[in-house]
């Protein structure tokens, strides 16, 4: 056995060029395996840290709580530690959004500072309770301008309604039906603090969306004199996976009951007992649920929430691609080494022999590539990390960034498949050799098994291609093994990257749909209530620092229900929906961005003069069996060239449509609602008078070009919302999927060249002897070039014929386990299928020359004596 071993190392040493491609084909395949587990522990372990910066370190908050109550959590064996808050009090302030008249002073701890997301700006943190934070949105929003070092006196006190009762920042702002206050500030104390900081908006948990004041925050000295305050408590880790059962001892409430609850299992008794139970929780509270779900289950919970399957899949395929890739490697070398074994076996050789000898060849190449693909899938995940950290600098808000996690469990995941995928791959090829006559490997006709009559050329295969064409046929025909093992190694490749080219569009297209990047920052909304606005649009869309913008004017049309699209009937059909009229919004976007809009669609504004353009391509949403579902598809059965007969303003109304399109205008990227968009001239036909204006722009500079709309606008009523900073985080978070799926899938690409490489140029590297002959009875250089021309163009396009359509049926069933409930259509990877075609034959085109540029500068004597010996 040990002169088998020995002879097994000196082939691998001879036959370098094989054994490295077989190397890097384990390396390849481990070093994804290993990038896809470390990215996706990463990714979580990213995701932890962001949600802990953004909303705070804590699983439950509890508001209002009683101090006196404060020891039963603290003695509570399933909590870490709590983070406490106190509420010193509302302050009115001159805010100029007319729903956040107030500021709310906090007293935080140092650990709460800490903990509970208050990430600074500019400044220091306040060291007493004379300093205090004040929020960026204080400005952008309300307009209330503070800077560092100055000195503000507040009147402090408890925010009440008519009635006395006391409110919270869960509470918004309360008006009467003719828009005044109904609600006051009571007991109030003169507050000084002096500016020390500024900070981001604080999370929703501490400020939610639709409080009525903005957050100023202050240091706490010492709560041993406090009645009530805000806790904030993290579970240890044994709390976390017993979730139910810890916040049932907290709140006084079954958790097996709030299990039952969460999943809709309730009997009609327990859900009695549980309302029961749920009316004496004496606290107002919160949970973290994003974060619970990322350390409770990743891959079921909310943070990763279809993640950890997709990982799962393109595990399993790169297992599938690697376990193909790597055994054309071992065929090919029991291929080339028949010879070999047949006078092993002639010598005594046992088949159990012969088969250890094959996995030992496998262990040493393994050996080699998994440590080498484990190092490499690292390396790749690291420096992946970095790229799109560098890329995504400064266009995420303060924490959300990736982190590089070298998981054990990821590689020991990696190496496990590894070594799984090595010993597949040899597993066919041990049995193959083990099974060798002596005979047969003598004579080199193993693979040769076909009869005569089968070996005829096509009648239009010689009329065509004449003599290099038929001999590329018979040759094809003859080694049906090698040929058919090259033709498989192609198709795999193509089916697997056409498969994972739509697994790449419904990714992206469910990252569209979900994180919804808009396509502007600033947003401007106004009234024409003395048509004074209208006459400083003009000004406002000229101001330095806008790229781009549309001036937005609508109206509605009222139109019956006769042209619903019956597959959007069928959607709702279990829905309750009494409605006999539908109404569709009309909207001009100013003469700029109509023209821009209609270019893009291909046509002229000349021939949509006095017609509408029907966008009604929009997403169906509905809840039925605690289940939501979607469905993207048109609202109605309207063509082009038909009239929508509707009521405007009392007014019957004809609207002629000229072009049906799905592409939505600028600044109504994600309008969920039908459109019909028209010119400005037309819109001022079949409108009389415009009320409110809205003036999307895309700027390079939102917070400059806000503080100068704001002074044209002085004196008008009108709205300005600064999205800046979330348009960044949601184009970064989209540049940070594309840099995943793309790097995904060049390195499935990579597996799938090797492989071509590895089988085509071994392959030719054995036909060496047959080459040789052809040459010494007379075939020319010119009529041989032709003859592999020929088998490319066999190969090619038989390949093709088999892997475009396996891969778009694999393309389809990803579809279908990935895009349950997303309402996203079918498409086929049209554009990968291109690729694939291009990619195909200019590989073996390429493949095939490097080979006979070798075979060519052969010596055709010694290559015939060297098969003869």
């Amino acid at each position: 056995m040990n002169l088998l071993n020995k002879l097994t190392i000196k082939n691998l040493k001879l036959n370098k060029k094989r054994t490295i491609v077989t190397i890097i084909g384990i390396i390849l395949s481990i070093a994804l395996m290993t990038a896809v587990a470390s990215i996706y522990s990463s990714t979580l372990k990213s995701l932890i840290r962001f949600e802990t910066s953004e909303k705070g370190n804590f699983h439950l908050a509890l508001f209002d709580y009683e101090a006196n109550d404060l020891k039963k959590l603290e003695e509570n064996r399933n909590i870490e530690y709590i983070n406490k808050v106190f509420n010193y009090g509302y302050a009115k302030v001159d805010s100029k959004n007319e729903y956040k008249p107030y500021v709310y002073i906090k007293g935080f701890t140092n650990e709460s500072l800490n903990d509970l997301s208050v990430q600074l700006v500019d400044g220091r943190m306040p060291e007493n309770d004379s300093e205090i934070l004040i929020p960026t949105h204080l400005k952008t929003n309300g307009r209330v301008t503070f800077n560092i070092g100055d000195e503000i006196t507040l009147e402090v006190g408890t925010r009440v309604n008519t009635s006395g009762d006391e409110l919270n920042q869960f509470n918004p702002f309360q008006l009467d039906e003719e828009e005044k206050s109904i609600e006051s500030i009571k007991n109030t104390t003169t507050k000084t603090y002096k500016v020390v900081g500024i900070i981001e908006r604080p999370a929703s948990n501490v400020e939610p969306y639709d409080a009525p004041a903005y957050t100023l925050i202050t240091k706490v000295n010492s709560i041993d004199d406090l009645d009530k305050l805000d806790v904030y408590v993290k579970f240890t880790k044994k709390g976390v996976k017993d979730l139910y059962n810890t916040l049932g001892g907290i709140l006084n409430v079954d958790g097996s009951l709030m299990e039952k609850a969460d999943n809709y299992e309730l009997t009609d008794e327990e859900e009695k007992e549980y309302e029961n139970q749920l009316s004496n929780v004496k606290y107002q509270l919160a949970l973290n649920d994003y974060l619970i779900g990322l350390e409770k289950d990743p891959i079921k919970g909310s943070g990763l929430q279809g993640l950890g399957v997709v990982v799962l899949i393109v595990l399993g395929i790169i297992v599938f691609a690697s376990v193909f890739c790597i055994k054309n490697s071992f065929d090919i070398s029991i291929t080339e080494k028949i010879k070999q074994y047949g006078m092993l076996r002639s010598v005594g050789a046992t088949k159990k022999q012969i088969k250890k000898n094959v996995f030992y060849e496998a262990t040493i190449l393994g050996i080699i590539g998994i440590p080498l693909g484990l190092l490499l899938g690292i390396l790749a995940t690291f420096i992946l990390v970095i790229v799109s950290n560098y890329y995504m600098n400064g266009g995420l808000t303060e924490g959300l960034y990736l982190v590089f996690d070298c998981n054990i469990y990821a590689l020991l995941l990696a190496s496990l498949l590894g070594i799984v995928t090595v010993y597949l791959s040899a597993l066919r090829s041990a049995r193959k050799a083990s099974k060798v006559s002596p005979i047969e490997s003598v004579r080199n006709s193993a693979d040769i098994k076909i009869k005569a009559k089968k070996i005829k050329s096509n009648f239009i295969i010689n009329k065509l291609f004449g003599i290099g064409g038929v001999i590329s046929y018979k040759n094809l025909k003859r080694n049906k093994k090698k040929y058919r093992t090259t033709v498989i190694s192609i198709v795999i490749s193509v089916a697997i990257f056409i498969a994972l080219s739509g697994f790449m569009n419904l990714a992206f297209d469910e990252v569209r749909q979900e994180v919804q990047v808009q396509d502007y920052n600033i947003f401007v909304s106004l009234d024409n209530e003395n048509n004074e606005a209208i006459k400083k649009v003009n000004d406002i869309v000229t101001l330095d620092g806008v790229n781009n913008y549309a001036v937005i004017k609508h109206e509605f049309i009222n139109i019956n229900r006769d042209h619903l699209n019956q597959e959007v009937l069928k959607f709702y059909e279990n829905v309750v929906n009494d409605i006999s009229e539908d109404t569709i919004n009309i909207v001009t976007l100013g003469e700029e961005q109509y023209k821009k809009y209609v270019d893009s669609l291909g046509k002229r504004t000349e021939d949509l003069k006095d017609k509408v353009i029907l966008m009604d391509t929009i997403m169906h949403v509905k809840y039925e069996n605690r289940k939501l579902n979607k469905l993207l598809t048109r609202e109605y059965t309207y063509n082009n060239g038909d009239i929508i007969n509707g009521i405007i303003n009392n007014e019957n109304t004809s609207l002629e449509i000229g072009l049906i399109t799905d592409k939505r205008p600028f600044g109504m990227k994600y309008n969920e609602n039908p459109l019909l968009i028209v010119s400005e001239e037309y819109f001022n036909k079949i409108n009389k008078k415009v009320n409110r204006i809205e003036i999307p722009i895309d700027s390079t500079n939102p917070d400059k070009l806000q503080d100068s709309v704001e002074t044209l606008l002085k004196g008008e009523t009108f709205y300005i919302d600064n999205i800046n900073e979330s348009v960044k985080t949601m184009n970064n978070l989209f540049t940070l999927v594309g840099i995943f799926l793309y790097g995904f899938i060049i390195v499935i690409s990579l597996i799938g060249i090797t492989n071509i490489f590895n089988t085509i140029t071994t392959n030719m590297e054995l036909r060496k002897p047959e080459f040789a002959m052809l040459k010494s009875i007379g075939m020319t250089t010119k009529e041989f070039n032709r003859m592999i021309r020929l088998e490319t163009v066999f190969m090619g396009v038989k390949s093709l014929f088999f892997g475009i359509p396996i891969g778009i049926i694999l393309s389809y069933f990803i579809y279908n386990a990935l895009s349950e409930d997303t309402g996203i259509p079918y498409k086929v990877p049209v554009l990968a299928v291109i690729i694939s075609v291009l990619a195909v034959f200019i590989l073996i085109s390429l493949i095939m020359k490097y080979s006979m540029s070798k075979i060519n500068k052969q010596n055709t004597i010694e290559t015939i004596r060297n098969e003869n010996i």
